[in-house]
């Protein structure tokens, strides 16, 4: 985790597209270099044994200088576009869902540190997130059957919204939004070198995207209505992929969050940094937990069941 920071960190340094393309970055400064070989480092000057090996650099040189070379960095990043406005997706959705919504921030000795050095809040609440996971079953279904769990404070801290925590408001897509600008501006305008219209026109539909996604999927996978066009993206736009591989594949990896008490599988929309940084969860590690909840459902139902016909013929 304090590497991805790291890694953040660095990437807003100057000279950090270096990293990116370390042999694109040698070539252009090799091509704005002087002729005077001593104004290139040693371990860079080509070796030459032969006239015709210089004759070879040369032609190399030339080709590489030619526009259609150039024309090839140009076109791949739009090519990249896509993956790496994913990429910060997932890193931002991690972050908030972990630090944030499960407020691990609290008790995190990296950020703990950081709130020390620059006087951030020590304690944050996490937007009412751990109530969602209080009222969630192991099958999904939300405990707003149980009476004493309407009772209670954190089921009445929800009450008021209709998806009981679970939607992408156009609020909280404003947020989200905003928390992704220190990190895709300086990657896709300093990295990938697009200008401030061709970002703005990559980033804005891919936040859109993201919470088209989230609407269709978590407020639906908790039992829950479908989020209108004026609260939020609405669910309508992309229900009709919830029995597709993909929305089965995130519904099963967002299954596995809940089902781990939160502790994994942090990514919703987005699953990627949990494979990174270690802390995705695989199925069969949890799945025996919700069978037995099943069965325990069934044979509860059942005894109920037998018990009303009893009453019914008394």
């Amino acid at each position: 985790m304090r590497v991805l920071v790291a890694l953040a960190l660095i990437s807003f340094a100057p000279g950090a597209h270096a990293f990116v393309n370390p042999g694109a970055s040698v070539l252009v400064r090799a091509l704005r270099t002087p002729a005077s070989s001593a104004a290139v480092p040693v371990a860079l000057r080509p070796k030459l044994s032969s006239p015709t090996a210089a004759r070879g650099a040369q032609s190399t040189v030339a080709l590489a200088a030619h526009p259609l070379f150039f024309a090839a960095p140009a076109a791949t990043k739009w090519v990249l576009a896509g993956p790496v406005l994913y990429a910060l997706m997932s890193v931002n959705e991690y972050f908030t869902h972990r630090y944030y919504q499960h407020a691990e921030y609290n008790k995190d000795r990296f950020f703990q540190f950081l709130a020390r050095t620059f006087g951030l809040p020590k304690t944050i609440r996490g937007g009412g997130h751990v109530e969602h996971h209080a009222e969630t079953y192991d099958d999904m279904l939300l405990k707003t059957d149980d009476a004493k769990w309407m009772k209670s404070p954190a089921a009445k801290s929800l009450n008021d919204d209709p998806w009981r925590g679970t939607a992408f408001t156009w609020q909280v897509t404003a947020m989200m939004t905003a928390q992704m600008v220190p990190t895709t501006f300086p990657v896709f305008m300093g990295i990938l070198k697009f200008s401030f219209a061709q970002t703005m026109a990559i980033f804005l539909p891919g936040m859109i995207l993201h919470a088209l996604v989230w609407n269709a999927l978590h407020p639906n996978m908790h039992g829950l209505p479908d989020v209108p066009i004026q609260n939020g993206a609405p669910s309508s736009v992309l229900a009709g992929l919830r029995n597709t591989w993909y929305f089965r594949w995130l519904y099963q990896n967002h299954e596995g969050h809940h089902v781990v008490g939160g502790q994994g599988n942090y990514n919703v929309a987005c699953p990627l940094t949990d494979h990174l940084v270690g802390t995705y969860v695989k199925e069969q590690i949890w799945r025996p937990r919700v069978d037995a909840f099943l069965l325990r459902k069934e044979a509860k139902a059942a005894k109920k069941a037998e018990g009303n016909a009893e009453l019914a013929f008394a």
